[in-house]
């Protein structure tokens, strides 16, 4: 394995220095502007991938991985390339993969075709959008990008990395996975595991080089049943931490799998809820998962890009999401987001990857949108960073939310919840509440539903994974292959009763967005939830039946 050491690194700082230095002072084509801002991003380290399957060795990928993101920027802080969409049209950022050599001729000639390839798209991106802005009045205009001071942080400061033990991974994957022998009745019983230990430097014409370790380990276990009636039944279990230390014991893993194996084995005898509407309790994962799933696109204050204007001639400019001064949750209830945790959780972090340290930030206080994540990029509510700038790949580093606390006024103990819960189901004539622990987090979404004028409503929300019936006398029974219906940020104001915390959590996520839901199941960026249990009024769910049964029974795995 090539995990760059100190003494390897100034050949590679060198390489990009050198070229940062040229492009900034003779990039430049013939009537266009030269850039104002380069910004190059790298990724440097080891990354190890294994899948195993019923306890056998699937796939393992083990490589060095080195990558330059260069991020070319021309006109001015007021008006310039990013912050516009033209469709199929390259933006000004440009992803290349790096020699492993430290040779500092073959790296500055792969720097180069990166910066010269983001500068003529920047150019190119730059005239499309004062071509589209003609005729618009200069008030409705924001700035593009905010300043920041410069930050310096040196390699020879970063303490040691973690070791990269592809062997070790390999067998954790084999073990887990082994679990799900015991019950023949799967199709399904993968684990996939990543580990991802490396350093990250941000070298800018603004004078930033700074020098950062980054990584995370991932487990993902999958089991999937069909029944009789060709019903596709899917569960999942997930670990996101720093290192391989960090990790669960084994014993303790291997019982949640266990577990996984034994929810899916009893669904041959679990009923069918066909329609459900009444109070819905979301417990443990479920409802890590709801406020992560709804509430990021509401805190986030980055504006949407600029849209080519389509054949009226006219700009088209969405409508952002977050409103300031919008009611999000119940009276009383706060968010707080501080990436500047001294807790040892996935979302916690010193600069983001602009080079911004991150604030505290209290996004809502009483239940009503007080202030906005933010990265460089500004909006007319906020033009500041409050360091939350992250972004994947290529994407332009807008906010993303670091270490998210929910905190309501009150709380209930998990009895009382309960008890609350069955209440407001005899009130709707329900003799039973549904109880969701467990829902698909939207890095392992296997559908992605879309609509058009006339469908039914969307979800809202992923498949839940576990749910039960609650009844009076305390009897929970599984309940079978359900989705939401129509669910939307108003249903966080619906909530009746808070209860027990969970968390903190982590977990691996994406941008708000669709793009969310592409990260794939190793991918992603540390976020870190702590939230209540809660008690929502009203839900619809709905059975989900059908398929193609299983015709033929599984050969044994012995």
């Amino acid at each position: 394995m090539l995990l760059s050491t100190a003494l390897a690194m100034p050949p590679l700082e060198q390489a990009l220095s050198e070229e940062l230095d040229r492009a900034m002072s003779g990039l430049k084509l013939p009537d266009a502007p030269k850039p104002y801002l380069i910004a190059y991003d790298l990724l440097d380290g080891d990354v190890v991938t294994s899948q195993s399957s019923f306890g056998r060795l699937v796939s393992l990928e083990d490589e060095d991985f080195r990558t330059l993101r260069a991020e070319v920027r021309v006109g001015s802080y007021q008006v310039d390339s990013s912050n516009f969409s033209a469709f199929g049209e390259p933006d000004g950022i440009v992803s290349r993969r790096l020699p492993v050599e430290d040779n500092v001729l073959a790296l500055r000639r792969e720097v180069w075709l990166a910066t010269d390839a983001a500068y003529k798209a920047a150019v190119q991106q730059l005239s499309r959008k004062l071509a589209a802005r003609q005729g618009e009045e200069e008030s409705k205009r924001s700035t593009d990008y905010t300043p920041a001071p410069p930050v310096v942080g040196e390699l020879a400061s970063l303490p040691a990395l973690p070791a990269v033990d592809s062997a070790a991974l390999t067998n954790l994957t084999d073990v887990l996975s082994r679990e799900l022998r015991a019950f023949p009745e799967l199709e399904v019983g993968d684990v996939l595991a990543r580990i991802w230990q490396g350093r990250r430097l941000l070298l800018s014409s603004e004078g930033s080089r700074l020098w950062r370790n980054t990584g995370f380990v991932v487990v993902r276990v999958e089991g999937v049943v069909r029944l009789a009636d060709g019903t596709r039944h899917r569960n999942l279990r997930s670990w996101v931490v720093r290192t391989m230390a960090d990790l669960p014991p084994l014993a303790e893993m291997q019982a949640e799998v266990r577990g996984l194996g034994s929810w899916l084995s009893g669904m041959k005898d679990a009923p069918l809820e066909e329609d459900y509407l009444g109070p819905v309790l979301f417990e443990q994962g479920a409802a890590v998962e709801l406020f992560s799933q709804l509430l990021p696109s509401e805190i986030v204050g980055t504006p949407p890009t600029e849209e080519e204007p389509d054949d009226s001639s006219v700009i088209s400019r969405r409508a952002p999401t977050a409103r300031l001064g919008r009611r999000l949750l119940p009276v009383g209830w706060t968010v707080v987001d501080d990436p500047t945790t001294s807790l040892p959780v996935m979302g916690a972090y010193d600069r983001d990857q602009e080079g911004v340290a991150p604030r505290v930030v209290e996004l809502i206080h009483d239940g009503v949108l007080r202030d906005l994540l933010m990265s460089r990029i500004p909006s007319r509510d906020r033009s500041e960073s409050t360091g939350h700038g992250r972004s994947l790949s290529n994407d332009r580093r807008g906010a993303m939310p670091g270490v998210l606390t929910v905190s309501p006024p009150h709380s209930l103990s998990e009895v009382a919840l309960r008890r609350r819960a069955l209440r407001l189901a005899a009130q709707v004539g329900r003799p039973y509440v549904l109880v969701v622990r467990a829902m698909e987090p939207p890095a392992m979404i296997e559908d992605f539903d879309v609509a058009i004028t006339g469908d039914s409503p969307l979800p809202g929300l992923t498949f839940p994974t576990e749910v039960y019936r609650l009844y009076r006398d305390g009897k929970m029974e599984p309940v079978r292959s359900m989705e939401f219906v129509g669910v939307d940020r108003r249903v966080l104001r619906d909530i009746d009763r808070a209860g027990p915390v969970v968390g903190p959590v982590d977990m691996l996520d994406g941008p708000p967005g669709p793009e969310r839901f592409q990260i794939g199941a190793v991918g992603g960026l540390g976020v870190t939830w702590t939230v209540p249990s809660v008690l929502i009024t009203e839900l619809e769910l709905v059975g989900r039946r059908g398929g193609e049964p299983r015709l033929l029974k599984l050969p044994g795995l012995d």
